[in-house]
């Protein structure tokens, strides 16, 4: 049984002025170069959710700690009255870079994706109604728990799906709202607590105080299978307070897997430090070469989004000097996927057996980069000294939720790219509130 209830949120101030100025991309997104952006504004949450390369942890959770401290006395944050649960709206538009690589199919002009804020309460994952999809970097949990020790507090809410092919939850809230997504209707007689836009995205947070709606909601998750998104090593965080420090609940924004504004992007893997000459060994001994070209143009995508059944198996190569399609071989991808028991994502599985566990000094993971983007894995190669590029396809939701609810097991590290992602100071969480 998934438990969710009310809570009393912390916002930004709204007599706050220029509180745009004020919210931050969500931190493990965060290079260096955005973070001088935007950590020059005094008053932004980056001072409290994102510790600057050059500043070690202890000292950055100290500091947090101490802007914390001051953005509740200068009264920058504020903690709402009453106990509610809240919609998150976020209406966005994809880059043209990011646009290209995704099917037509899904392709729109605006998306609108919806929300619901609540806590939930924690459990081990798998163990009840909350799974993971993904494995994690240990040591990118510990941080997290001592900064959320320090300073009590959820700087930005978990992500997670659950499926609801009747969309009950999103009905309510657009008969709520008074609208229909994607349009975007203010109403007087509801107006947002935050309509702020941060990278040409518009979030939106209203807040439900109504007990009805707020027991209807409850009683149409009960029953959910809840699945994490984006976030899982502050979950695992989360958890280890959870069993440390009895820290019960958790902040989560719970979306609808069916909705069309919420989409799956993939992860391209950048790497350099490699033995060049066993790389295209192993290349040449699990793949074949199907498809090269100078441009990652339409054809490229193709090729690459197409799917014939689980063992058709595609990564793109860029190495500065043009892109390449290899196609692994059935039969050596049947052989590996009765080996570890999976056939969802094996493109990924493959990848890191074949090639970059056996090609990357170490598994070094220094030497690994992951984009969004394919314009940003080739400025890495043509730019930043990276080798090459694995240009990897995406994976779809239903695969996803097949690996968490059937396999049930976990992703190679950075495989599943969801958006929209939350902004952070939209919304926080005190524990205990």
């Amino acid at each position: 049984m998934v438990i969710i209830k009310p809570f009393k949120a912390t916002i930004l101030n709204p007599e706050m002025p220029d509180r745009e100025k004020l919210i931050c991309p969500v931190y493990d997104t965060i290079d260096e170069r955005e973070y001088d952006r935007y950590g020059s504004e005094k008053n932004n949450v980056i001072h409290i959710t994102t510790r600057k390369k050059s500043t070690n942890s202890s000292e950055f959770i100290a500091a947090a700690r101490q802007h914390l401290d001051r953005f509740f006395k200068d009264k920058v944050l504020t903690e709402l009255e009453h106990p509610a649960f809240y919609i998150y709206g976020i209406r966005y538009s994809l880059p043209d870079e990011i646009m290209g690589q995704i099917p037509d199919s899904i392709k729109r002009d605006v998306y609108f994706a919806f929300g619901l804020m609540a806590l939930v309460k924690v459990e081990g994952l798998g163990e009840g109604n909350i799974v993971g999809h993904e494995k994690i970097f240990e040591k990118h949990s510990a941080e997290r728990i001592e900064l959320m020790r320090a300073c009590e507090m959820n700087f930005a809410p978990i992500a997670s799906e659950y499926n609801m092919p009747g969309h009950e939850i999103n009905n309510l809230f657009e008969q709520y709202l008074g609208f229909n997504r994607p349009d975007l209707v203010i109403r007087d007689n509801r107006p947002p607590l935050l309509d702020l836009t941060l990278k040409g995205n518009r979030h939106l947070l209203w807040e439900i105080t109504d007990d009805d709606m707020i027991k209807q909601i409850q009683a149409l998750m009960a029953d959910e299978k809840v699945l994490i998104l984006d976030g899982h090593h502050r979950y695992n965080a989360t958890y280890k307070l959870c069993i440390q420090d009895g820290v019960e609940y958790t902040m989560m924004m719970f979306m609808e897997g069916g909705d069309r504004a919420l989409l799956l992007l993939p992860w391209h893997r950048c790497i350099k430090g490699v033995d060049t000459d066993r790389l295209m060994q192993q290349l040449n001994r699990y793949y074949e070469k199907i498809w090269q070209g100078a441009d990652d143009d339409k054809e490229f995508y193709k090729i690459m989004n197409a799917r014939d059944d689980p063992y058709d198996v595609k990564i793109g190569w860029y190495d500065g000097n043009g892109f390449s399609i290899f196609r692994a071989q059935k039969g050596e991808v049947g052989k590996l996927s009765d080996s570890v028991g999976e056939r969802v994502g094996l493109d990924y599985i493959s990848l890191n057996e074949w090639i970059i566990g056996p090609c990357m000094d170490g598994n070094n993971v220094d030497n690994l980069a992951f984009c969004d983007s394919v314009t940003e894995a080739v400025k890495k190669v043509d730019e930043q000294g990276y080798d090459g590029a694995f240009l990897m396809r995406a994976l779809s939701i239903k695969e996803v939720e097949h690996k968490a609810h059937v396999e049930m097991k976990n992703f190679p590290q950075k495989s599943t790219l969801f958006v929209p992602k939350v902004a952070e100071g939209i919304i926080m969480r005190r524990f205990g509130k």
